[in-house]
């Protein structure tokens, strides 16, 4: 067969005497005219706008101009925390940009909006400036040039947004948005703080308006905070009223808001993060009625964070008496909890954690200890062993980033790979569990009825944490031993042989060479046992009338 060589712009394309593949101009077809292609691209872009416009008001932020997208990689960050006011002053960025350069940290998170309501910097939008939502003077005088300044050193921003939680602007420019008290006036909490209500989807708007226009003047990603109801959900329910609410949970609220933000912010190209609770990485449900749960959040951003400060943990968290004086071992819990959460979830956001830099003086003299580079450095660790290279660090005051809590760069990327290398050489997921492990873990919770243990380690249970832990808890078989034999890894999947003994109406039921598979989902091995096993602990199965023949 004759063969040939066609070459076309962009193309080479070596076939035989068939017909080559369709290329623009064949057929009759004129290629695209460039100057025309743009024209049309301009005037979609306009037509959009001004649709816009009029849909949304005071609200109104352009889209991004076709021309000027760019690829956003994205960047494992590693960043402190910075007010608007720091971020504005050049001595100050100049301290932290230095031990940027130096160290393995290449980001900062930087205040947009803050819970004073207040913005840091001058903005367009016109629901801004109608309640003249700034401080007396911006704390960052020119927000496009710091953004570029950061852009060209490497340096890559996150913008935070305050969402529900504002002290000065809401209350005294729009009290009708806040979280009235049944007795007339708004509710503040015990530092004074008012809230926004979350049922009111104008609030809504309004930040996802300012998120719009911070991606425009080139922040990397928008990472919303305080999207809750105010804490103390027993007494707040008895003295509040929430207009708008018509039924619904507080936490419908919560996922309407990020659920509305990630569809709206996704022309703008810019990661979307959101911070919750520590305390929300191990509870399952909204336990504490502050309208988050996890599970509203990884499906609808790039990374969620959860502020997993150890002092913020209660007495006797993860069985420690004092957490904020157990940074590594509070970190590790926290974030295993989280991982589990994690592992249930189709394609979820990155676990980027918020660690502790600052001391937990509300403890009181002698209950706390100081976060220094050494307890800096332990929360950081720890995250590492779990497979989160990634953190930010809290510190409200922006001082206490010590040089000594940070590698260089190169080192503390030799130490990110090795831990990698080394847990995927043994087979170990993010938890440290081979598939043995984590066959074992299971049916250990399985038989002590632990629901919260075993429901993230069950694979293909439909339905959620709710219907398991009803299911469990009310099966009328119960696991009381079992051996496990061998186990065929093949990478993110294994099989187990074992035997089981189940007690059902106080008969012993006896699986031999049961086979169940091993399915590692987010880096989490979790177990998917034999239909014939889940059919008798159910009491389904002809075997759950008497012994297994």
């Amino acid at each position: 067969m004759l063969a040939f060589i066609l070459t076309l712009p962009g193309c080479l394309w070596i076939g035989s005497e068939a017909k080559p593949p369709d290329n623009p101009g064949e057929n009759g077809e004129e290629e695209p005219d460039p100057e025309e292609e743009a024209r049309r691209r301009e005037e979609e872009w306009r037509k959009r706008n001004a649709e816009l416009k009029e849909e949304l008001g005071p609200y109104y932020v352009p889209l991004p101009h076709p021309d000027q997208l760019e690829e956003k990689p994205r960047v494992k960050a590693r960043a402190v925390y910075l007010t608007g006011h720091s971020a504005g002053r050049p001595d100050k960025m100049e301290q932290i940009i230095q031990l940027i350069e130096e160290t393995e940290l290449n980001a900062v998170v930087i205040d947009i909006k803050d819970d004073n309501g207040k913005m840091s910097y001058q903005s367009e939008i016109e629901a801004v400036n109608d309640i003249d939502a700034y401080f007396d003077n911006h704390p960052i005088a020119d927000i496009r040039a710091t953004l570029k300044d950061l852009k060209e050193r490497g340096i890559y921003a996150i913008g935070r947004i305050v969402v529900f939680r504002d002290i000065d602007v809401f209350p005294t420019k729009k009290p009708e948005w806040c979280i009235p008290l049944k007795s007339g006036g708004i509710y503040r909490d015990k530092r004074g703080f008012a809230y926004g209500n979350p049922f009111i989807e104008e609030l809504w708007d309004y930040h996802i308006a300012i998120a719009k226009e911070a991606a425009l003047l080139g922040f990397d990603e928008i990472q919303f905070d305080y999207i809750r109801f105010p804490d103390n959900a027993a007494y707040l329910d008895k003295v509040v009223d929430f207009p708008g609410r018509n039924g619904r949970a507080k936490a419908e609220a919560i996922r309407g808001f990020v659920e509305k933000a990630r569809r709206e912010l996704a022309p703008y190209n810019v990661y979307l993060a959101y911070d919750v609770f520590g305390v929300v990485a191990t509870y399952w449900g909204d336990k504490d009625d502050i309208g988050q749960r996890w599970e509203d959040f990884p499906p609808n951003c790039d990374y969620i964070c959860p502020m997993i400060y150890p002092g913020h943990y209660g007495p006797y968290w993860f069985g420690l008496e004092i957490p904020n004086n157990h940074p590594k071992a509070t970190i590790t819990a926290a974030l295993t909890d989280a991982l589990k959460h994690n592992a249930l979830v189709n394609k979820p956001a990155i676990i980027r954690p918020w660690l502790q830099a600052h001391d937990a003086t509300w403890l009181g003299a002698g209950r706390y200890i100081h976060y220094g580079p050494a307890q800096i450095r332990e929360q950081i660790d720890a995250a590492r062993a779990l497979g989160i290279d990634e953190y930010m660090l809290w510190d409200a005051s922006n001082k206490n980033y010590p040089r000594e809590a940070f590698f260089s760069e190169a080192e503390a990327e030799r130490r990110y790979e090795k831990a990698r290398q080394e847990r995927e050489s043994k087979g170990h997921d993010l938890l440290g569990r081979t598939a043995r492990k984590a066959a074992e873990a299971y049916l250990e919770a399985l038989a002590k009825l632990d629901w919260m243990e075993a429901y993230p380690l069950q694979q293909g249970f439909k339905g959620g944490y709710g219907a398991y832990r009803d299911w469990l808890l009310n099966v009328p078989g119960r696991v009381k031993e079992w051996r496990i034999g061998g186990v065929d890894n093949n990478g993110n999947k294994a099989g187990i042989s074992l035997s089981v003994t189940l007690t059902l109406d106080g008969e012993e039921i006896s699986l031999d060479d049961e086979k169940w598979s091993m399915l590692k989902e987010n880096n989490v091995w979790r177990v998917k046992p034999s239909s014939r096993f889940l059919e008798i602990i159910s009491g389904e199965s002809e075997a759950s009338k008497g012994q297994e023949q």
